[in-house]
C-alpha cells in the first residue's frame, strides 16, 4: 500500500487556523460540489484554512477539478481502500492547522460557517465542536436532527433498536433523550457522541489520543470510539452558528445493506469489548444475535420492506454470524466500497 503525496508548496507562511480534512473513494458530483462551496466560503471567512484530500484508491478521481477550486489543496492519493480511520490519520498527519475539520464529501456550505466555528474554541476546555448539520433538499436527504447528535452507546438503547422497540414507538422519551431531540437545536451545548460526518477537533488532542483507532475498518463507530476519548479529556459541543448542509447515508447505499449491516454491527462489537470489557462485549453479541433473529422471523410479516427481502435476510443473516463470532464480508470489491462514515442503522431503518 503506497501512497503518492503532491502538495502545492506554503512556502514561509504562517499555519492556517482551520484544516478541512475530505476522505473519498469512487467520488461523484457530491465531491466537486462540496469543495466549490468550500471554496466560495474561504473567500469571505475570516479564518485561514487548509483543505487536505486523500482518495483511497479510486477508479477516477478528478484532481485537476479539484485543483482549480481550490490550488493549494494537499492531495493524498492511496492506491487502495485503507478505510475512513486510516485516511483521516493520513490527513492529520500532513495537516497543519490548529483545528481538524473531518468533513464528509456530501457536505456543502452556505455563507462562513468557519468563522463562528473556530470561535467555539476560544473556550480552553472544549476539545471538539460538531456545527450543525441541515438537510441540502435532495430526495435521499438524511434527517439530520435524528442522525447527528447522540449519547454514547448503552445497553438499554441497544435492546431497545435491537429488539425493535424504538421502531414500534418512535416517539418515545428514552430515544428522544439519546438522540438530543428534547433540546432546543437554535442554542449551543454539550453532546457525548456527534457523528464526524462535521466534526471540528482541536488538533493537537487528536493527536494526544492517537487519533482515529484504525481497527474500525472500513468505515463507522470510529467516530464514535474517537468521541468517548475525546470526552474523557474535555468537553464536546454542538454549535448552531455553524452550519453545513449534508446527505448523507451515500456510503451505505453505494455498498449495499446486506454488506453494511454486519460491517457496523462488526465495528460496534468492537467498541463495546474496547469500552465496556468482556461482559459488557458478550452482553451486546447476545442482544445483536436475539435482535437478528427477531428480523429474520418477522420478515415474512412485514408489509413494507424499504429494500428487496432476499437482501435484508441475508443482511440480518451475516449479522447473527458477526455476533455469534463470526467474520463480516469483506467491505469492498472492485465495483463497491465505503469512503466515509454514514447513517447508522437505526430502528426506521432496520
Amino acid at each position: 500500500m503506497t501512497a503518492v503525496f503532491e502538495a502545492a508548496s506554503r512556502g514561509a507562511e504562517a499555519p492556517p487556523e482551520l484544516s478541512i480534512l475530505l476522505v473519498t473513494w469512487e467520488p461523484g458530483e457530491e465531491l466537486l460540489s462540496c469543495i466549490d462551496s468550500l471554496a466560495v466560503a474561504r473567500h469571505g471567512c475570516g479564518v485561514d484554512l487548509e483543505l487536505v484530500v486523500v482518495d483511497n484508491g479510486s477508479r477516477w478521481f478528478p484532481q485537476a477539478e479539484v485543483r482549480r477550486a481550490w490550488p493549494d489543496a494537499v492531495v493524498i492519493a492511496n492506491t487502495d481502500n485503507r478505510g475512513f480511520g486510516p485516511a483521516v490519520n493520513q490527513a492529520a498527519r500532513v495537516a497543519s492547522g490548529q483545528v481538524l475539520l473531518l468533513l464528509n464529501p456530501d457536505t456543502r456550505v452556505d455563507g462562513d460557517p468557519f468563522t463562528p466555528l473556530a470561535s467555539a474554541f476560544g473556550d480552553s476546555h472544549v476539545v471538539a465542536v460538531a456545527p450543525r448539520l441541515v438537510e441540502t433538499g435532495e430526495v435521499d436527504d438524511v434527517e439530520q436532527e435524528v442522525f447527528q447528535l447522540r449519547h454514547l452507546p448503552t445497553l438499554w438503547a441497544a435492546l431497545r433498536e435491537l429488539w425493535l422497540i424504538d421502531r414500534l414507538w418512535p416517539d418515545n422519551r428514552w430515544l428522544r433523550r439519546d438522540r438530543y431531540l428534547d433540546r432546543a437545536r437554535e442554542q449551543a451545548f454539550d453532546v457525548e457522541q456527534p457523528a464526524a460526518a462535521a466534526l471540528a477537533v482541536r488538533a493537537s488532542t487528536f493527536a494526544a489520543i492517537g487519533g482515529m483507532d484504525e481497527r474500525f475498518r472500513p468505515a463507522w463507530y470510529e467516530d464514535v470510539d474517537l468521541c468517548a476519548r475525546l470526552g474523557r479529556l474535555g468537553r464536546l459541543v454542538y454549535w448552531p452558528g455553524s452550519t453545513f448542509r449534508h446527505v448523507g447515508g451515500v456510503s451505505a447505499r453505494r455498498l449495499g445493506y446486506d454488506r453494511f449491516l454486519p460491517i457496523i454491527y462488526r465495528n460496534a462489537c468492537r467498541y463495546w469489548r474496547k469500552h465496556h470489557g468482556l461482559t459488557g462485549g458478550l452482553s451486546f453479541r447476545a442482544l445483536l444475535a436475539s435482535g437478528m433473529l427477531l428480523r429474520l422471523v418477522t420478515l415474512p410479516l412485514r408489509r413494507r420492506v424499504p429494500r428487496p427481502r432476499s437482501e435484508a435476510a441475508r443482511a440480518y443473516a451475516r449479522t447473527l454470524a458477526v455476533a455469534l463470532g463470526g467474520e463480516a464480508p469483506r467491505p469492498w470489491d472492485a465495483s463497491r466500497g465505503p469512503c466515509a462514515p454514514a447513517r447508522r442503522p437505526s430502528a426506521t431503518g432496520s
